[in-house]
């Protein structure tokens, strides 16, 4: 909580006499150009530290001082894991969101999404700052039901496009995941960047991990600094932090039971058929309820086959009329026990 002065996250003002949280496994950072007064309380595992000067790349400013020359188009971030896109992104919006007329956030990042739950890909119109990516609500969301691309690249480029439909006016910028080392990711980033065709390329990097990709593209790119002091985070952090995430999305979960009869059911093309036959193959693979449009409703849990019905673990909705379903097996505690 700020108590005297003033101080910002990412650009963001923070408000004196307002408490903020910091989610586990995840950093704030919080700049005073003069002194301030806060109360700070540690949660388990928590830390703090004091850096002298600030945070921020002067190459990150140069990115914004580029986007507002650019005010319209399409922007995609490039980087490898826990490099930081996603705060990146977040300091992007603050410097911008009143200096163009509108901005739009996709968040393609399925494993780590903060626009939504894992397994999903999200959108949001920011119109006031914020603190962390998640703090600009998504308006909109689309289920992919994995949390890696290798098996769902076109799913995933088919959801930008859906997702990036008439905002022609806008300045959208696209989060991406850390997906980039292999020459499978180098041909994957690579032609998403040749499918979506944005005027700007920013890579986010420490060295030239990113030049395999940047070389590959005819979009311009913008070479951006990795910021000082990044939290690292194991494999194991990633999977709690996926795993929180799902408990959310599951919170108030109960079973129950729709007939197929009623459904439209999405499955992967080279899935075994729905069937009693196959329920112990099927069983535990994650779900998204969708609308009429194909949006996300919420998550859940595939639980068991009938001969005319399914179970399903997920919040009550009625009525259900789509289900599509993922690759990514989950326990109802929201624990990842296998993939497709």
């Amino acid at each position: 909580m700020l108590l005297a002065g003033q101080a910002t996250v990412l650009g963001a003002p923070i408000r004196q006499n307002q408490r903020r949280s910091v989610a586990q496994h995840k950093q704030s950072p919080i700049e005073s150009k003069n002194i301030a007064e806060f109360d700070i309380v540690l949660g388990k595992n928590g830390g703090m530290f004091e850096i002298e000067g600030s945070t921020i790349p002067e190459s990150w400013r140069q990115a914004v001082a580029a986007l507002k020359e650019v005010r319209e188009g399409t922007v995609i971030i490039l980087g490898a894991t826990d490099m930081g896109k996603s705060t990146l992104c977040t300091y992007l919006v603050n410097k911008l969101v009143h200096d163009v007329q509108r901005l739009c956030i996709i968040d393609a990042d399925i494993g780590q999404a903060d626009l939504g739950p894992p397994t999903t890909i999200g959108k949001a119109i920011p119109t006031q700052p914020a603190a962390s990516l998640p703090e600009f609500n998504a308006e909109t969301r689309l289920f992919i039901g994995h949390t890696s691309p290798t098996q769902v690249e076109r799913e995933i480029l088919r959801g930008i496009h859906k997702l990036s439909a008439n905002e022609e006016k806008s300045l959208t910028i696209i989060n991406t995941d850390g997906w980039v080392s292999e020459p499978a990711a180098v041909r994957y980033k690579t032609h998403l960047v040749a499918d979506i065709s944005p005027c700007l390329v920013l890579g986010l990097a420490y060295g030239d991990e990113l030049q395999p990709i940047l070389t590959g593209i005819r979009s311009s790119s913008l070479r951006v600094n990795a910021a000082r002091e990044v939290l690292e985070r194991t494999r194991g952090d990633r999977r709690r932090i996926r795993t929180n995430n799902y408990q959310q999305s599951l919170e108030g979960a109960t079973t129950h039971r729709v007939l197929l009869r009623n459904i439209d059911l999405s499955i992967p093309t080279h899935f075994p058929s729905v069937t009693v036959e196959n329920r112990y193959w099927l069983r535990n693979l994650i779900i998204g309820i969708l609308d009429e449009n194909g949006y996300l409703l919420q998550l859940g849990i595939l639980r068991d086959i009938e001969r005319n019905a399914l179970r399903i673990y997920s919040r009550p909705i009625s009525p259900i009329r789509r289900i599509g379903v993922g690759y990514v097996k989950l326990s109802i505690s929201g624990r990842e026990i296998g993939y497709v």
